[in-house]
């Protein structure tokens, strides 16, 4: 199979997977809410992002490195597995020597309880990491979806079954994540064996300074990427307390769903893609990407701010309606985050490694001042920071691609298409809510009616007004189309998509 069938499947089978992992995890996120109030919630998620962002530091670009210098041979991957694993046993250990300073600051006293499970499972997640790495450099995507679903439903089964039939409260939701950890890396492992990443290896020293070079700006910038989604929870629990920074976390968790497993997963297929493409492809392979991320992602984003109120009245409590309202403004500005990711990917492949650490370093500056000003105004004006700081980060990240051949002319028109079906959706929604406010229906019955007509308007309107768009979504992700996209992806201006 060439690169390219290999990118369009790949990217079908992370969708999919993701899809459906994500549709799980979304059912257990809602159940497990039903169960836990949002004040353990928000505590558990303090030490869950303390954790990762241990991760995101000690990784050390080590990841990348495998992907653009694995071509060296089996030195350069011994090396970079090897500093990733040290440097992520001796992070945990500092964060769990950390911890009471923590549970103090954050004014979160579990945290004791929380945070070394947590470190823990992010661990286990570690010993799974190069061995990803290795699959998306072979353009292996069926194996690293299929272990992302398997983490996702094994994360659902397990933390379901805990707060259901235990008393264990938030540690039910990390015994969860340890084993959603243990599932992945064992998937992953599985896929690619030991020794083609951790069998001894004399490595020179002149290969762990490059290791050191080529990861100082990655670093930073997955840090402040991954940052930026994160750290307003942590920041929200300490400018507005337990209660309303845990509906807020759980409204950032849904509302990022679409954003962070649909462009996620072409973003993460994209990485190697472009690395592998002549360098005239690598623009218009980004355009394209944007224009099929938008006609999968906006629908999805604005139909799930459109009928917030109703998911929440149907699966959550009385105590976490305080969500909806959060929700529909989480889910609305979210849809800016795939485009920035996939920014990011291009600038990446180009060595613009700097640039992308600035552009990530300005967008979590606003966030944080933008949540420290509005967060005195409650959790609701605070949830506009983040579509402040994507904003912020948009515009930068499209201005800094322009120079390297990157126009974003061509997708306008799509966009705007796109954009016009999910408004008629938006609206078909919101009418159909407002016809019914004085029929007495059960929340579950009007949810489906919403969801239904919010299908059936926008898979109708984008007919009608982006056509040739929609038989070139339908074609591409066709069993058919992948022969196709081999033939079109270098050429976005001549496709159907740019006339549309």
């Amino acid at each position: 199979m060439s690169d390219k069938l290999k990118i369009v499947s790949g990217a079908a089978w992370g969708i999919g997977a993701g899809l459906l992992g994500r549709a799980v995890g979304l059912i257990g996120t809602l159940l497990i809410a039903r169960h836990l109030s949002p004040d353990i919630v928000a505590e558990v998620t303090v030490a869950t992002v303390i954790a990762w962002t241990g991760n995101w530091i000690s990784a050390w670009g080590c990841g990348q490195y495998v992907i653009v210098r694995g071509g060296d041979g089996r030195e350069a991957i011994h090396a970079a597995s090897l500093f990733y694993l040290i440097a992520g046993l001796v992070m945990a250990l500092l964060l769990f020597a950390a911890t009471p300073w923590f549970a103090v600051w954050f004014e979160v006293p579990r945290l004791l309880e929380y945070l070394p499970g947590a470190l823990l499972a992010i661990f286990i997640r570690r010993l799974g990491g190069m061995p990803d790495k290795l699959l998306a450099r072979e353009m292996r995507f069926a194996r690293i979806a299929m272990a992302s679903f398997a983490g996702d439903l094994t994360y659902a089964v397990v933390a379901i079954s805990l707060v259901a039939t235990t008393q264990l409260g938030g540690q039910s939701m990390i015994l969860a994540f340890i084993a959603q950890s243990t599932v992945i890396a064992g998937v992953t492992i599985a896929g690619t064996g030991w020794r083609s990443w951790l069998a001894p290896v004399r490595v020179p020293w002149s290969r762990i300074r490059d290791i050191v070079r080529f990861g100082a700006p990655i670093t930073g910038e997955i840090t402040l990427s991954e940052g930026a989604r994160y750290w307003d929870k942590p920041l929200m629990l300490r400018l507005v307390g337990a209660h309303e920074a845990g509906a807020y976390g759980l409204a950032f968790n849904l509302a990022q769903l679409p954003a962070l497993y649909v462009g996620g997963h072409i973003g993460t297929v994209m990485m190697p893609a472009i690395v592998r493409s002549e360098p005239a492809q690598r623009a218009p392979m980004i355009v394209r990407a944007l224009a099929l991320t938008a006609v999968v992602l906006f629908p999805m984003c604005f139909g799930l701010a459109a009928v917030a109120p109703t998911l929440v009245a149907t699966v959550l409590p009385p105590e976490w309606q305080m969500v909806a309202p959060l929700l529909s403004v989480l889910a609305s500005v979210t849809v800016m985050a795939p485009a920035s990711f996939l920014f990011a990917s291009f600038l990446g492949a180009l060595g613009e490694n700097a640039r992308v650490l600035r552009i990530e370093l300005t967008s979590v500056i606003v966030l944080v001042a933008s949540l420290w000003l509005l967060s005195r105004w409650g959790a609701f004006a605070a949830s506009f920071a983040v579509g402040i700081a994507l904003l912020v980060q948009f515009a930068l990240a499209s201005r800094a691609c322009r120079p390297f051949g990157l126009s974003l002319g061509a997708l306008w028109s799509p966009l705007l298409r796109v954009l016009l079906a999910c408004a008629l959706m938006v609206a078909a929604v919101l009418s159909l809510r407002l016809a019914l406010v004085w029929y007495v229906l059960h929340d579950a019955v009007l949810l489906a009616m919403e969801v239904l007509a919010g299908v059936l308007v926008y898979c109708a309107a984008l007919w009608l007004f982006g056509r040739n768009l929609a038989r070139d979504v339908l074609r591409l992700l066709s069993a058919t189309g992948k022969s196709e996209l081999g033939l079109s992806l270098p050429t976005f201006e001549k496709s159907g998509v740019a006339n549309d």
